[in-house]
């Protein structure tokens, strides 16, 4: 990938963060002008640096680097997409599914929510959110109530009102997630 277009994505997703070129270059540990340099293709960062770009965006490495573009269709190929992007201590782990940042502001992943995490509280975000039960069941604490959610089943809802979903199975569940960003 040339330098103008991989400063271009970082650009994209560091305005879509609403983080200043000052506060991603504190993020990463480097200057303001070295941020700067690299968005407008004029520096190519190392793959440390470009790590810890991703890392502070909160993006996984390949979406800079993995992806086929064919006049506004992204692809991402299963060999391609990172898995267990990062685990948490909710007891998911993740699976994104595609590059939605350079696009719209769609955010698919497969959720593996793990067993075993039984006390932990609901959350907000500022993003509307579908959930769809692949495989296994889920409880999904949302504002206060309980609804049980079985495979084949699916979910809408606002990301700021409280909420959770929690394994509801004997096995591991994966639930396909999209996030809307606003």
């Amino acid at each position: 990938m040339e330098a103008k277009e991989l400063g271009h994505r970082i650009k994209l997703m560091r305005t879509k963060k609403k983080l200043t070129q000052a506060a991603l270059a504190e993020l990463v540990g480097i200057t303001k002008s070295h941020i700067s340099k690299i968005e407008n293709g004029v520096a190519t960062p190392s793959l440390v640096t470009l790590s810890s770009i991703a890392d502070a965006l909160g993006y996984p490495m390949s979406w800079f680097v993995n992806q086929e573009e064919h006049e506004g269709l992204s692809i991402v190929r299963k060999s391609d997409r990172d898995k267990n992007v990062s685990k948490n201590e909710i007891g998911y782990d993740y699976e994104l599914l595609a590059n939605k940042s350079f696009m719209s502001s769609i955010n698919p992943t497969i959720v593996t929510v793990l067993s075993g995490a039984e006390d932990i509280k609901p959350y907000v975000h500022d993003n509307d959110e579908f959930i769809y039960i692949i495989t296994g069941s889920i409880k999904l604490m949302y504002d206060g109530k309980v609804y049980r959610l079985e495979q084949g089943d699916s979910a809408y809802f606002s990301g700021k009102k409280p909420h959770i979903f929690i394994n509801n199975s004997d096995e591991a569940s994966k639930v396909l997630t999209i996030y809307v960003e606003e």
